[in-house]
């Protein structure tokens, strides 16, 4: 079963196309519904990781993106994917990765519906 989700509109049409969203080949924190998400861009492409580095908790959007396309955190080093959120430097973390969609009027993030009860 395909989980659900709520679509999140993080930046218009009108600023991706001017890029008043973000440079390439860089990072940075976005806040969707309470959530910290480290938005990038590599090769044209944007991809949304989890804020948090699963090694020590650095934050991920305020570090650097190589030229491989791996977000590197500002703590200790690590790198992670932006298109996987697979740790790159050996480690063997993921960070969880987030659907983003372009739409007519901007691009969107998909985050999971969170259920108001538990079985």
């Amino acid at each position: 079963m395909a989980e659900k989700r709520d679509w999140h509109r993080i930046a218009t049409r009108y600023e991706l196309e001017h890029d008043q969203v973000l440079e390439e080949q860089t990072v940075k924190v976005v806040e969707v519904e309470g959530q910290l998400i480290c938005l990038g861009k590599y090769k044209g492409n944007y991809y949304a990781l989890r804020n948090k580095c699963m090694h020590a908790g650095g934050y991920l959007g305020e570090g650097q993106c190589d030229f491989e396309g791996n977000v590197i955190c500002p703590f200790h080093r690590y790198r992670y994917s932006l298109i996987t959120g697979k740790n790159t430097s050996g480690e063997g973390y993921y960070a969880r990765t987030y659907p983003l969609e372009m739409r007519e009027d901007g691009l969107y993030i998909g985050l999971k519906v969170k259920s108001w009860w538990k079985f």
